[in-house]
C-alpha cells in the first residue's frame, strides 16, 4: 500500500489532522485527534529484524487497538505484529507492504473511536 493511501485514510476522519513532531525528523508522522490531540496512529520505519528480515527499515503503521483483539490479529494477519517501539499491550504495527486496504480502514476507524475523549465516547452510546 502506497503512502498516499495511508494518509488518506488515515486524514479522513473528521477531527483527524497529521502532524510532524519530531525535529530533525520529516518523514515519522502522527495522526493526532482535533479535539483532544491524542495520537491513533503513527507512520514511522521500522527496522527489518523486528519481523526477522535483514537489514534497513521499511514504513508501517502503528495503531491503538483493544488489548483483547491484539492477539488475534497478529495470529490471523501476516501483516500485523505487537507494536514496534509503542506499548505492545495497546498498539500494533501493521506492515503496509501487501496490507489490505479495506482492513486497514476499519482498523484506523478502531483506533479513532478508542483515542476519543471519554466524554464523546459516552455521548455516543447514550444516543444509540
Amino acid at each position: 500500500m502506497e503512502k498516499e493511501e495511508v494518509f488518506k485514510i488515515g486524514s479522513g476522519f473528521r477531527e483527524a489532522c497529521v502532524d510532524y513532531p519530531f525535529e530533525k525528523d520529516a518523514q515519522t508522522a502522527v495522526f493526532r485527534r482535533k479535539d483532544n490531540r491524542k495520537w491513533f496512529g503513527i507512520y514511522l520505519c521500522v527496522p527489518k529484524k523486528y519481523f526477522g528480515e535483514g537489514e534497513g527499515g521499511e514504513f508501517c503503521l502503528n495503531l491503538k487497538c483493544p488489548t483483547d483483539l491484539i492477539f488475534m490479529l497478529c495470529e490471523s494477519h501476516d501483516t500485523i505484529f505487537p507494536a514496534w517501539h509503542m506499548n505492545k499491550r495497546h498498539w500494533i504495527t501493521v506492515r503496509l507492504r501487501g496490507a489490505d486496504s479495506e482492513e486497514l480502514a476499519k482498523l484506523f476507524a478502531l483506533s479513532y473511536e478508542l483515542c476519543a475523549s471519554k466524554q464523546s465516547r459516552q455521548g455516543r452510546s447514550k444516543k444509540l
